[in-house]
């Protein structure tokens, strides 16, 4: 059992002894070794669907919509269609696309921070974390009041579809939080097909229409330098998807990083008092706080082809469950890996994944995280942690604070 508050000693001890291990109860290999890790992620032969493993198969058929929604996201599909529709999705998402999005960002980063200067105690869970990737994906869907208060219900409840073992009452709020959003969005896809904004379910829809290319600056999206397109045509399910799967991973992995960041920061004064002397440090500063507390734990593939793999022999059907944490840390590529030390000479971690499921959201999580960042940390010289522990959320699946109070220092 790896501990919730503080599982290092444990990856380590993992790496070290076993970096490839066959647990029983979990009728999976663990892997925690940076070199096997990548070799999983960036190798062929490897499944994300679910349909690969009867044990996955049996749940997702037990399944209500909640976690069906998942079988035709990126998240659980294999090629040929993931490679299909990540190459429709992926230019809305490109580092250039996202800059597009900045003064958005920027601006729901100010608002969320307006009355914290004055606050003699937050909690950076509750009223940074989770708010602000909530509030950019309202602004970016360009959601009415009502609808942004429904995304604001709903969207905390999805996280259930992503557990590694949820419990029954957990899957069905995800399932009931599906089916909420997915009667409130379907109808505003159906009108933004034909009558296109400038918000981003909008530049999804246009991304191709029956194969012929859509001219997006005719359509007020030639900002976000995606040119002229002809990759076919997004479904308004496969929008949907992706809508709520932005709302579900994209939401979770990001109030994460801002708390899992926000925390080390105050736990290691000298890196924040460089960081708040020199700001152009936050960009290398957010690579070592995803290396350092990685906000998702664990990354699931099912093996095709009997192979080897750190000396193991791995049968076609079994799963594996790649510990990220453990191989984020592995001193075989990472120097001095238990320093947190924010102008580290880049590597590459593995928080958002490696090869064809590398995290498609990754620029647009690094963009509302960088600017948290910005506008937050002249307000962190006059807060400190509050007494006791940081309460960790207990999760198989991420790497997650329930709550962060800062107090008045």
């Amino acid at each position: 059992m790896i501990p919730t508050v503080d599982p290092y000693p444990a990856y380590r001890a993992l790496r070290e002894q076993h970096p490839v291990y066959w647990d029983s109860d979990l009728n999976a290999f663990l892997i925690s070794s940076y070199a096997e890790a990548s070799a999983v992620l960036r190798g062929p032969g490897w499944s994300s669907d679910p349909n690969r493993n009867p044990a996955l198969a049996a749940r997702f058929d037990r399944a209500e919509l909640g976690t069906q929604a998942l079988r035709t996201t990126l998240l659980t599909m294999d090629p040929p269609d993931h490679t299909r529709l990540r190459r429709l999705l992926a230019p809305a998402f490109t580092p250039r696309a996202i800059d597009a999005l900045h003064p958005r960002i920027t601006a729901v980063v100010k608002a969320a921070l307006a009355d914290l200067g004055t606050a003699g105690e937050v909690d950076v869970i509750a009223e940074i974390g989770y708010p602000i990737p909530l509030a950019v994906m309202c602004e970016l869907l360009d959601v009415d009041i009502e609808g942004a208060q429904l995304l604001r219900t709903e969207t905390p409840k999805l996280v259930g579809m992503l557990e590694f073992d949820p419990d029954e009452e957990a899957v069905l709020a995800a399932e009931e939080a599906t089916a909420s959003l997915a009667l409130h969005l379907l109808p505003i896809l159906g009108d933004r097909r034909h009558r296109p904004g400038e918000d981003l379910a909008s530049q999804l829809l246009c991304l191709g229409d029956d194969g012929e290319a859509l001219r997006l600056g005719e359509l007020g999206l030639g900002e976000l330098g995606l040119g002229e397109l002809g990759l076919g045509e997004l479904g308004l399910d496969e929008v949907l998807a992706t809508c709520i799967l932005l709302l579900t991973a994209g939401h979770e992995t990001t109030a994460n990083l801002i708390g899992n960041g926000v925390l080390t920061l105050m736990q290691h004064p000298d890196q924040l008092d460089l960081l708040q002397r020199d700001p152009a440090l936050i960009k290398p500063a957010i690579e070592e706080i995803l290396r350092f507390e990685c906000p998702a734990k664990i990354v699931g593939r099912t093996n095709l082809v009997d192979r080897q793999l750190g000396g193991h022999a791995i049968r076609a059907g079994q799963r594996v469950l790649i510990l990220l944490g453990a191989a984020n840390r592995d001193p075989e590529q990472f120097r001095d890996p238990e320093c947190f030390d924010i102008t580290r000479t880049p590597a590459p971690h593995l928080a958002f994944g490696a090869g064809p499921h590398f995290c498609l959201g990754a620029a647009l999580s690094r963009a509302e995280v960088q600017e948290t960042l910005r506008q937050l940390l002249p307000l962190l010289t006059e807060w400190r942690l509050a007494p006791g522990a940081p309460a960790w959320r207990v999760s198989d699946t991420f790497r997650a604070l329930e709550k962060l109070h800062l107090v008045s220092a």
